[in-house]
């Protein structure tokens, strides 16, 4: 039982501990740091996914903005070129050769102008009437948005001398997006003279959109996987878009008038009205007048977007660039499963080192262990033995205690009988001549009696000092014992020393 309450707990083992010691020592910077990047750094690269958002739609803007812009610069170049301002400020008489001669000179101006863009599809002159005049390619005429050549809206603006950009409509011919340029043609007064500037009439182009579409259809992907873009005009209506199917449709309702306006012209191809899928928050930004915002953006049916908006500073469009909230935080959600990657290596690295330096600690700690425990053992014998060898040496001390009484009794008795012997004698010799014949007799018998008394004293002491010299013995035997047991202890002593200096090596003192 006592050795059940002195045994010792079990314990894991000391080359584990030190491993999982080295192994949270190197892990735990790891994991501070990837907390540390789940708190502060992952908002920042999230922010720095949206900067990039923002970047990527104002530089795909600026690119429309800068391409729109040299093309008004090719309408109002070519409305001062003097061979098509004196075409149409001289009468139309078509079979004047003087009348003839200015139309060649203007289409020259125009067929220049078909050689600055291969997008341009076609060039006309009209007179402030709104009639046309010339146009260029000579073999095609100009395409009809329904009905009329100029539609109502866009002839007034041109007759109010405005440079602008029509709506976009698609060309049933190519089948391709296109948008119509206009420019007023002004003729310069003579320098000196008070003349106002006379209004000759104005320029059309018809330019395609492939320039813009490219660009457009350059963000698929390009903000992550499964980021798109596409460009919504100020009524709503999606004119460009990185998925075909989702064009020319609005994301809000259309003014009813609007709606007609599409239908009569044919805008989109076909006289069938526009589709509407609804979206409110993208309808509520194009009410806004911030050229640039980022939001997040639910879509139906699909995960949450991050978004991008950015308005053109020419035209009334607003480009938006959408990216899945996954892919704006893939850099954060990559750096942390790589900080992850990189904790589980250095794990499994310190797991293997504090493994192989545990071994290197624990094995002199351990071979100390089975020297201590083997003394011990040596020790517990060695007590056992010293137990057994005070119990033998009580049993000679007792021994000799009572042979020692019994030789003094015996010694005691031997002078006793001694003495009578002596005396009877001494009585017999002084009155031998007196005594009669039994007194004699008895006498006698006394004699006989003591030497008998004598000589069984004799022995008793015989039997007593056979027994002091087993006790000797048994003496001589104790103190071999003590001998072995003194060189067992100096042994266990021995390895002790060797057991501390050991551990002395291992802690380094």
């Amino acid at each position: 039982m006592s050795q059940r309450m002195f045994e010792p707990r079990r314990r894991t083992p000391l080359s584990l501990r030190v491993s999982l010691g080295l192994l949270f020592a190197a892990v735990l910077p790891l994991i501070i740091t990837i907390i540390f990047l789940q708190w502060q750094a992952r908002p920042a690269l999230v922010s720095q996914a949206n900067a990039a958002m923002e970047n990527d739609a104002k530089t795909r803007v600026q690119l429309i903005d800068a391409y729109f812009g040299e093309r008004l610069l090719d309408l109002q170049t070519l409305a001062q070129v003097p061979s098509v301002q004196e075409f149409l400020a001289a009468p139309p008489i078509p079979n004047s050769p003087d009348y003839q001669n200015l139309a060649l000179h203007a289409s020259f101006a125009l067929e220049a102008g078909i050689y600055r863009d291969h997008r341009y599809t076609s060039w006309e002159l009209f007179n402030p009437k709104g009639q046309l005049r010339l146009y260029y390619p000579l073999n095609t005429k100009p395409l009809k948005h329904g009905s009329a050549l100029i539609p109502d809206d866009e002839l007034n603006l041109a007759l109010a001398r405005k440079t602008f950009i029509s709506a976009v409509y698609v060309d049933p011919t190519s089948h391709k997006a296109a948008v119509d340029i206009y420019s007023p043609i002004v003729q310069t007064p003579q320098p000196g003279t008070s003349q106002q500037p006379a209004f000759l009439g104005f320029i059309r182009t018809s330019l395609n959109l492939d320039y813009i579409w490219n660009i457009v259809q350059g963000d698929l992907g390009n903000n992550g996987p499964g980021s798109y873009a596409f460009i919504l005009d100020k009524s709503g209506i999606c004119i460009a878009n990185t998925d075909p199917a989702r064009r020319f449709q609005a994301i809000k309702d259309l003014p009813a008038d609007l709606q007609q306006r599409i239908v009569q012209e044919k805008r989109f191809g076909s006289a069938r009205p526009v589709t509407v899928n609804k979206n409110p928050l993208l309808a509520q930004k194009l009410d806004t007048n911030v050229p640039l915002s980022t939001f997040q953006m639910p879509l139906s049916g699909q995960e949450a977007f991050q978004v991008a908006l950015q308005t053109s500073a020419t035209l009334p469009w607003y480009y938006f660039v959408l990216s899945p909230i996954n892919t704006v935080t893939s850099v954060a959600n990559q750096q942390l499963i790589e900080n992850i990657l990189i904790a589980l290596v250095m794990a499994l690295l310190v797991a293997l080192a504090g493994w192989a330096f545990g071994q290197n600690i624990t094995r002199p700690i351990l071979t100390a262990v089975e020297y201590i425990r083997s003394n011990s053992q040596t020790l517990s014998s060695l007590a056992t033995k010293q137990q057994d060898i005070a119990t033998e040496q009580m049993w000679v001390v007792d021994a000799s205690q009572i042979g020692l009484q019994s030789v003094q009794y015996y010694n005691e008795a031997t002078k006793i009988a001694t003495h009578q012997l002596r005396e009877t004698v001494t009585a017999l010799l002084t009155h031998w001549n007196q005594l009669d014949a039994e007194t004699a007799r008895q006498a006698l018998e006394r004699i006989i009696a003591a030497t008998q008394y004598i000589d069984q004293a004799s022995r008793y002491q015989e039997a007593s000092n056979n027994k002091l010299s087993t006790a000797l013995n048994v003496a001589t035997q104790v103190n071999e014992q003590l001998a072995t047991g003194a060189t067992s202890a100096a042994n266990a002593a021995t390895q002790l020393e060797q057991v501390v200096a050991q551990l002395r090596s291992v802690v380094g003192k």
